[in-house]
């Protein structure tokens, strides 16, 4: 198996691991239940098919897109992928990536540098979105809070793990 595929699906197990722990009704339940965050029936026929589509859908989907926001490198080659000459080994920009990628390929590439980016990610994209949707829906701010917590640690763990592993 592709060793950048390994660290997207172990990445992936973050909020698994996390999940049970943050929302176990004996942990935290009486704070869920404050917010209003239902709690989580595991006897459910569905709990299967739940388990596999939130891992495949939503937690794998953000490790593979959270690679391109904390790793910084990632962004040349996106800015350069349409042109031909990186395609062609002997092409002067080829050469230039290559040397680039040779002297500067592991600058800001730690565990630390990853959970930063993903913090911000937590904190600058899921914290609003979950903020419109908790007013919306006339959730409470706890709701929101609850859940923001939540993937902001998820994805400053997932950011670390992939910065410092993904290759």
């Amino acid at each position: 198996m592709d060793s950048r595929l390994q660290v997207q699906l172990f990445a992936a197990l973050v909020p698994v691991v996390f999940g049970i722990i943050w929302y176990n009704p004996y942990l935290l339940g009486k704070v869920w239940e404050m917010c209003g965050v239902p709690p989580v029936k595991m006897g459910t026929g569905k709990l299967v098919l739940t388990a596999v589509l939130t891992y495949v859908a939503g937690y794998f989907i953000a490790a593979h897109v959270l690679g391109s926001i904390v790793i910084h490198q990632h962004g040349v080659y996106s800015m350069l992928a349409g042109d031909p000459d990186m395609r062609d080994k002997n092409s002067a920009l080829y050469n230039t990536v290559l040397g680039l990628m040779d002297k500067y390929g592991h600058n800001f590439r730690t565990f630390k540098h990853g959970a930063l980016h993903g913090s911000f990610t937590g904190l600058y994209l899921v914290l609003p979105i979950l903020l419109v949707i908790g007013l919306i829906e006339n959730k409470k701010l706890c709701w929101i809070m609850v859940h923001s917590a939540f993937w902001t640690a998820c994805l400053a763990v997932m950011g670390g793990i992939i910065c410092q592993y993904l290759p």
